[in-house]
């Protein structure tokens, strides 16, 4: 960021003095200001209509996996492993896979006490683990519309 020098006349008027790339970047703010805004808004409506997608598409997972359960189901009971969609020409696989589930914060505590025989000691590592985690920081502009303008 750079510094603007005061320079003070004899009759007290304060003046800033600027580079003429400093002069520029001044003069071209309101225009980066208006395209900004214009994006803002635009990604706010297309936030919108993602909004309205999602749970479309929220809905038609629920009712295929309905459906799919309901398939599952019969095709478990009947030993069949797949179906053939001469239609589409493609197939429906029963398939059955397993992965281990993530380790809440407490529940890793209580495990690394388990083993470490000592909650204290887990405790600490959990404590030292949270601590070495780098932190980012964020910075943003945002663009907050007027309650009265909606």
């Amino acid at each position: 960021m750079s510094h603007h020098s005061v320079s003070t006349s004899g009759d007290n008027a304060s003046e800033i003095v600027m580079t003429a790339e400093e002069h520029q970047e001044f003069q071209n703010l309101p225009m980066l200001l208006t395209q900004w805004k214009r994006i803002q808004e635009e990604k706010q409506k297309l936030l919108e209509q993602k909004r309205v997608i999602l749970e479309q598409v929220s809905e038609l997972d629920k009712r295929s996996s309905a459906m799919a359960g309901i398939m599952m189901g019969t095709m478990k009971k009947h030993s069949i492993a797949a179906l053939d969609l001469k239609s589409s020409n493609a197939r429906v696989v029963y398939k059955k896979s397993s992965r281990k589930a993530p380790l809440p914060k407490k529940e890793m505590t209580k495990l690394m006490a388990e083993h470490m025989k000592s909650e204290t000691a887990a405790k600490e590592l959990l404590a030292f683990l949270d601590a070495k985690k780098t932190t980012k920081v964020k910075e943003a502009l945002v663009y907050e519309k007027n309650v009265e303008d909606k």
